[in-house]
């Protein structure tokens, strides 16, 4: 499905802007605006998954298995920041497929429990490993990310490698979603009978979506490890797991642009409320009108302003009637 002409002319100036942001913005918004990408690929990434009827609630698991894993290759040994990456991706990757092959075969509320408790069994292994992961200590000292050699000491260029790896990352899950494979991932969300009579292999489609939702939620991982360069168990914990869930319900599942959209929209106005038990409050409200009252998603509102603004002009342009 090619960009039409009206998403390209919403995807330009956006792309300016964050392009021209470190230029008229400080440090925070700098900040703020790097921890954003990260939770789009963290949302964009769990569509796979989603769109083949895998209602995942581990997708934070993953997240923590690539940062974990590039910070102590970083940290203990010296790995390089791109070696550390790949190999946090591959690692989150691998205990993905552990996990999910076994478990596709569950669907529903049942897949979700084991990825529940799967969220539960990596929080407490990083936070009993002591020795390794330092535990509720948390691990600090890891280095600054660096490309060919060097190190990306400024907020600035730490904040356009984000960017780069969220445009790549988009652009990757964008064609794999318009190819025959992302076909095959939307039958069989649709109906996994009627795919699997027409001679798909659902448990093979399941489980590649899903491995790659991992690869790339390590990568986010990985990132946001050497950019905040401390890491501390809970904060991989249920909450983010559901938060992710949430940013692809609200800013909806119809369109590939709906966990973008939900990922900024949440992650800008929950920024007020970071750590706070309002934070919880907040993104519940946010499920709970957009189910009531835009069941599609934020990403169809501006359609339903449109038909709006049609139904006004056409009932004021209708004359009327004497009894």
């Amino acid at each position: 499905m090619p960009l039409s002409a009206r998403s390209a002319a919403a995807v330009i100036p956006g792309l300016a802007l964050v392009l021209a942001l470190p230029l008229v913005g400080g440090d925070y918004y700098i900040h703020l605006l790097a921890l954003v990408f990260t939770n789009v690929i963290l949302a964009a990434s769990l569509r796979p998954s989603l769109t083949c009827g895998q209602l995942n609630i581990g997708h934070s698991a993953f997240m923590s298995v690539g940062a974990y894993t590039s910070g102590l290759l970083a940290k203990n040994l010296g790995v390089p920041f791109e070696v550390s990456l790949l190999a946090g991706a591959l690692m989150a990757t691998a205990v993905g497929l552990v996990i999910g092959y076994p478990s596709l075969r569950l669907r529903g509320v049942y897949f979700a429990m084991v990825t529940v408790a799967f969220v539960e069994v990596i929080r407490l292994i990083a936070q009993l490993w002591v020795p390794l992961t330092r535990g509720m200590s948390g691990l600090s000292g890891i280095p600054k990310p660096s490309i060919l050699g060097i190190t990306l000491v400024t907020k600035t260029s730490q904040y356009y490698l984000a960017l780069t790896l969220m445009l790549v990352i988009l652009l990757v899950l964008y064609k794999l979603e318009s190819s025959r494979l992302g076909f095959i991932w939307k039958s069989i969300g649709m109906s996994e009978n009627l795919a699997q009579s027409l001679g798909i292999n659902i448990a093979k489609h399941k489980l590649i979506a899903f491995a790659l939702g991992c690869f790339f939620a390590g990568v986010a991982g990985a990132y946001y490890a050497h950019f905040i360069r401390f890491l501390f168990p809970p904060e991989f914990g249920f909450l983010m797991a559901t938060n992710i869930l949430v940013y692809n319900f609200v800013g909806g599942r119809g369109h590939f642009a709906g966990p973008i959209v939900g990922a900024v929209f949440l992650s800008l106005l929950s920024e007020p409320f970071r750590g706070s038990p309002y934070e919880t409050i907040f993104f519940s409200i946010a499920m709970l009108l957009t189910i009531l009252f835009l069941p599609g998603g934020l990403i169809t509102l501006p359609g339903k302003l449109a038909a709006l603004g049609q139904w006004s002009t056409t009932s004021a342009a209708k004359p009327s009637t004497a009894a």
